[in-house]
């Protein structure tokens, strides 16, 4: 009598599968393993996350008053009281003194140009100085601040954080205009005329930055005394 052809020989079993905990045969029904007791469902390890900038992270953490006293040392930001007086004139001081190197640096510039025969910016530049002159005096003498806020003025937690803010900001600037001299010197020692012209107009505008960001803050300053 005619057979069919023989079923197919079952597949053969492959390697007992492992415990995810201590990695000893387990039968491929549990649930956990007998020899540790560990779950055999457990998820698979995570892969190891990308690299972390730390200096990144630590900087969008740290608070703006924080960040404030770094770039103002001694600067212990707005309390009660005296303090407010205190805080404002170590802030607008230190700016100032900050504008006042950047009016160094740019005088010194100006002298290598001339020595260069570097004729083209030195008009711009003068302006720049003139302006930057101006700026300084207003803000190492400025009249508004709390020279004159009485001591029974108190300010929010709120209006607190927005003129840090902006004293961040006013700061910041001032940072950012001392370095801009720095470009500017490499500029004029490769004797790049396109160069140089590009950076003085940087530096002007940093100084207008500059200036928007002083007369915001003197601006929140009076509503604070209101």
């Amino acid at each position: 009598m005619a057979t069919g052809p023989s079923p197919p020989a079952p597949p053969a079993p492959g390697p007992a599968p492992l415990c995810p905990a201590c990695h000893a045969p387990i039968p491929l029904a549990a649930r956990f393993c007998p020899s540790c007791g560990a779950s055999t469902t457990a998820p698979p390890p995570r892969a190891p996350s990308a690299p972390v900038d730390i200096r990144q992270a630590v900087d969008q953490d740290r608070g703006t008053l924080k960040k404030l006293q770094l770039l103002l040392p001694g600067y212990r930001g707005y309390r009660q009281g005296e303090d407010l007086r205190d805080a404002d004139s170590i802030l607008r001081r230190q700016i100032a003194d900050k504008v006042h190197a950047s009016l160094d640096d740019l005088n010194s510039l100006r002298q290598q140009l001339v020595l260069a025969n570097e004729f083209t910016s030195l008009t711009t530049i003068a302006t720049v100085l003139s302006d930057l002159q101006t700026l300084e005096g207003r803000i190492r003498h400025a009249e508004q601040g709390f020279s004159g806020i009485s001591p029974a003025v108190r300010i929010t937690q709120a209006r607190q954080d927005q003129l840090y803010e902006y004293d961040y900001g006013f700061a910041q600037a001032a940072e950012e205009l001392r370095a801009a001299t720095g470009p500017l010197q490499s500029a004029i020692a490769a004797h790049d005329n396109a160069a140089i012209t590009a950076q003085v107009e940087v530096i002007r505008g940093l100084v207008a930055r500059l200036r928007a960001a002083f007369e915001v803050r003197m601006a929140t300053v009076e509503k604070v005394q209101v």
